[in-house]
């Protein structure tokens, strides 16, 4: 189990810490700048990208996202986690990212992505729609033919045989219907009494005291109190249509090993953060400055909103490579608040794709001169690879000659900052940029500890001959950057 310090935080992190970042962006002013080649030249040379316990893949999207926007170039993802249904959930929300304009339009694209990813209790077509993907990765697990066939994008051929047979077990109980194998509301409630202890019958209070004097106060204003009480009471973030949420969403579901008696005992339920929350990814900014409107010094908007707004902007630049124009204000007013965001995209996208084809969220429409396998196939992506590696990767690559000098750029969330040792130094390319996420939104962390946290990461860089970019200050700044360079 996690210390008194970080119980809020949890044993694996579901979601990130940090908004999501354009990894091109990132590291533009070092060595991805002396990888661009003019705009007449050939494709740059792979770009290869470690991220090493980012919890999900706000990082891998928005790359893929604005890669429009760089020199051509392929890149390439390798991926580390520290339990296999983190990479299930990659999995998922991936495949959700690239559903068809014909199967599925941006704005349900964008809710059912925000309901898999930071709600605890799902709609039941939510939960109808993980059942039927547990299905269908169960093949793609077994089946490396199937796998490159239905979804090229994802490559497993580096997992031990013995995580694919796990992850085929994890699947399996997503798939379950039996609510009562898994009650998200009472691991809920039981996380949340052994957190706050004595503080959970005044827990309103103890809620209000945490979003406007802990998250407020580092750059997360706009996140709104009806939305962060509603996540601490009942785990649903993101409530972007009305319905009954009310399955449990078994991606959110894990084991530990309990000690009783003197002896260990695995135990599935919800080990995830219950206290920062899944506003962090997509929710706190945004490249639309609008969002962020105040009236008498408070955000007119929430969280939720610039969540769903960065997705579906991520969404349109995946589909259509160009920057998302939302609606204007005037045409936003028309409709029902949270379902006109993206009306007038869908309605082109509709254009664009199948004129006279109904969209629907389970089957493509089949019409007449439609083929239906490009129908049905996942938005191609042909420049892009997602590697899973093994859950020991960070100490076993820098042995296999594979991963000598390969990786441009290294981003460590904040759980997996013990994977920083000079021997990673192996895998790394010349003159890499190292990306290390501080531990700013994790709210049990006084300013000390957080200082604290930074000399040690600041102290382990050094060991591995790291150089700071920057000067970063732990208790203020999202991210320590470090660069490497090799003794000539």
């Amino acid at each position: 189990m996690a210390s008194k310090g970080t119980e809020g935080f949890g044993n694996i992190a579901w979601w990130g810490f940090s908004p999501a970042q354009d990894l091109q962006d990132l590291g533009k002013e070092l060595r991805l700048e002396k990888m661009t080649l003019s705009e007449s030249a050939e494709p740059s040379r792979d770009l290869n990208v470690l991220l090493v316990g980012a919890g999900d893949c706000r990082h891998i999207l928005k790359t893929i996202a604005q890669s429009y926007r760089w020199q051509r170039r392929k890149i390439n993802f390798y991926v580390v986690e520290n339990q296999l249904e983190l990479l299930l959930r990659h999995l998922l929300l991936l495949n959700i990212a690239l559903e068809p304009p014909g199967r599925m339009g941006l704005q349900e694209k964008t809710e059912l992505y925000l309901e898999v990813l930071g709600d605890a209790l799902v709609r039941e077509q939510t939960a109808d729609y993980i059942r039927t993907k547990a299905t269908d990765f169960i093949k793609l697990i077994t089946d490396a033919d199937k796998l490159a066939r239905d979804m090229p994008l994802i490559d497993m051929s580096m997992l031990k045989f013995r995580e694919r047979d796990a992850m085929e077990a994890i699947c399996k109980f997503w798939r379950d219907t039996e609510n009562k194998s898994f009650d998200i509301v009472k691991f809920w409630d039981a996380r949340q009494r052994r957190y706050l202890e004595v503080r959970y019958d005044s827990r309103k209070n103890v809620y209000d005291w945490d979003r406007t004097m802990k998250l407020h106060e580092k750059d997360a204003k706009i996140l709104h109190g009806s939305e962060y009480n509603r996540w601490r009471e009942t785990g649903v973030a993101f409530q972007v249509r009305e319905g009954d949420y009310t399955a449990g969403n078994r991606t959110l579901a894990s084991g530990v090993l309990l000690k009783r008696e003197g002896e260990r005992i695995p135990a599935r339920g919800y080990w995830g953060d219950i206290a920062t929350g899944p506003f962090i990814s997509h929710g706190i900014e945004s490249e639309n400055q609008d969002l962020f409107k105040t009236a008498n010094g408070l955000h007119t908007g929430c969280c939720s909103f610039v969540s769903e707004y960065n997705l579906l902007a991520m969404f349109h630049e995946i589909l259509h490579k160009e920057r998302y124009v939302p609606p204007k204000e005037e045409k936003e007013a028309e409709g029902k608040k949270g379902a006109t965001l993206t009306e007038i995209t869908e309605e082109e996208e509709e254009e664009d794709g199948d004129e006279g084809t109904e969209q629907t969220s389970g089957t493509s429409g089949g019409g007449d001169g439609t083929n239906k396998d490009e129908e049905q196939a996942l938005i191609p992506c042909p420049e892009f690879k997602v590697h899973f590696l093994p859950l020991n990767a960070c100490s076993d690559i820098p042995r296999r000659s594979k991963y000598a000098g390969l990786f441009d750029v290294v981003f460590f969330a904040t759980g997996m900052v013990h994977g920083i040792t000079p021997e990673l130094n192996a895998t790394l390319a010349d003159e890499p940029v190292i990306i290390v996420e501080t531990a700013k939104y994790l709210i049990d962390l006084r300013n000390e500890q957080l200082e604290q946290f930074g000399s040690k990461v600041n102290e382990m860089a050094a060991t591995a001959g790291w150089k700071p970019i920057s000067t970063c200050d732990f208790t203020k700044d999202v991210f320590a950057k470090y660069q490497f360079k090799r003794d000539s």
